[in-house]
């Protein structure tokens, strides 16, 4: 099962060609012969599934050899080998158990999504579907537009999928609304942002002044005009978070951690 992350790549089997684009899985058998011609520079990630993983698995990818998975389902098995590969380094040997056990589910999903499939699968495809939510919300944070129906027609999925996905967070406009605060809180510990504290605020989508003072001092225990005074008007960077007061380790941490 190879993905491909750049350049083009085309396979040519005795009675036809296909070829796949970006973040495509491509499913290929190594039992019957093939050509893979690439067109230019690529960069593939491809994982190699046994035949003896599970009958089921070995019957599924059969018959849908010499394929490409150009489905939504298809898309969602694209993130979870990227997520997958990016991971690994992180993994334990006493984790791989479950990670296989984990990857036969999503590619019995992913493949062939039958009710049974996909309910198998169904911790790994919300932990999916929760990193693309959170990957939006990063990346449109101070976008005005941003709010539950965006993310749920980026995810392709229904209101109450979204809502589940988010009940631990108190729904997906408090995520939203958490995230912009702790936003909010790098810029006001940031020594060269002297933006106005309410002008801060209304980048992040509050109203006004007050309702963003009420807001910041539900979510810190104080208000951001503190912050912001806190030692004289915005906190020093410091190249060592042991060093910093534990007043000050969160604006430094939120800073680097937003770049």
């Amino acid at each position: 099962m190879t993905v491909l992350l750049k350049g083009k790549i085309r396979t040519k089997t005795k009675r036809y060609a296909f070829g796949g684009g970006l973040g495509e899985v491509q499913i290929h058998s190594l039992g019957r012969s093939f050509e893979g011609m690439v067109a230019e520079e690529s960069k593939m990630l491809m994982l190699f599934v046994p035949r003896d993983l599970s009958v089921e698995t070995a019957a599924t990818l059969s018959s849908a050899e010499f394929s490409t998975l150009a489905t939504g389902m298809g898309r969602l098995f694209s993130d979870y080998l990227v997520d997958v590969a990016r991971r690994l380094p992180m993994l334990a040997q006493a984790d791989l158990p479950s990670l296989a056990a984990a990857t036969r589910a999503m590619i019995l999903a992913c493949v062939s999504p039958s009710t049974g499939h996909v309910e198998a699968a169904e911790g790994p495809i919300a932990n999916l579907l929760l990193e693309r939510a959170r990957r939006l919300i990063n990346n449109q944070l101070l976008d005005p537009r941003l709010g539950s129906e965006m993310v749920r027609k980026e995810l392709g999925v229904s209101r109450t999928r979204l809502y589940n996905l988010f009940e631990p967070f108190g729904g997906v406009m408090h995520y939203i609304q958490h995230r912009r605060l702790l936003s909010a809180y790098a810029a006001l510990t940031d020594p060269s942002d002297r933006r106005l504290i309410f002008q801060i605020g209304e980048e992040r989508g509050f109203g006004d002044g007050a309702e963003f003072g009420r807001a910041f001092k539900r979510t810190f225990g104080c208000s951001p005009s503190e912050v912001r005074n806190r030692d004289g008007g915005g906190i020093r960077v410091r190249s060592d978070l042991a060093d910093c007061p534990s007043v000050e380790r969160l604006g430094v941490l939120l800073r680097r951690l937003q770049g």
